[in-house]
């Protein structure tokens, strides 16, 4: 069974936008969509804190007839100089521990957005947990997040600002 998925798509603004989209909880949690229950900050930052590395938070989401609770820290989140923003997450529910890698790249329409999970057994529970329930997460998780990168292009491209065809910006969408 798998242990890790994988998926992409255009989204037709760049990884600054995107960025800067995702500095919002509002967008965050509209974005992560209908399984979502609810997050809490758990770490010493602001309720409000835009997303930063080393950032900690409790998240609620609906699993198929169960709510399944994590505790995600941020692990990478900026743009780097060839301006690709990166965005790493591990989620921990105690028995499991699985990585998230958002890559949103600059490309001639946009961002190119490539999105990675997988199992990352860094201790001795999660090893022995991994081959058991490893395969059941990422199945899980695959049918959960399965459209969530449509929902983000849909979203951050329904509030980007429109350029007219007089070359100005409109915030009208």
């Amino acid at each position: 069974m798998a242990k890790s998925f994988s998926q992409s798509v255009q989204i037709d603004v760049s990884p600054d936008y995107i960025y800067e989209w995702l500095q919002d909880w509002n967008h965050v949690k509209e974005w992560m969509g209908p399984t979502l229950i609810s997050i809490e900050v758990v770490s010493d930052h602001p309720a409000d804190t835009p997303f930063c590395k080393g950032l900690r938070f409790r998240e609620t989401r609906k699993m198929g007839r169960m709510n399944a609770k994590a505790i995600v820290e941020v692990i990478r989140h900026e743009v780097d100089a060839s301006g690709v923003f990166h965005h790493e997450a591990i989620f921990d529910d105690g028995c499991n521990r699985m990585i998230a890698e958002y890559q949103y790249s600059p490309c001639p329409q946009g961002s190119t957005a490539t999105f990675k999970m997988f199992n990352a057994p860094n201790k001795w529970w999660t090893k022995a947990m991994c081959v058991i329930t490893g395969p059941m997460m990422i199945k899980m998780c695959s049918k959960t997040m399965a459209d969530h990168l449509p929902r983000l292009k849909a979203l951050v491209e329904s509030d980007a600002p429109r350029v007219t065809s007089e070359g100005h910006i409109s915030d009208e969408h």
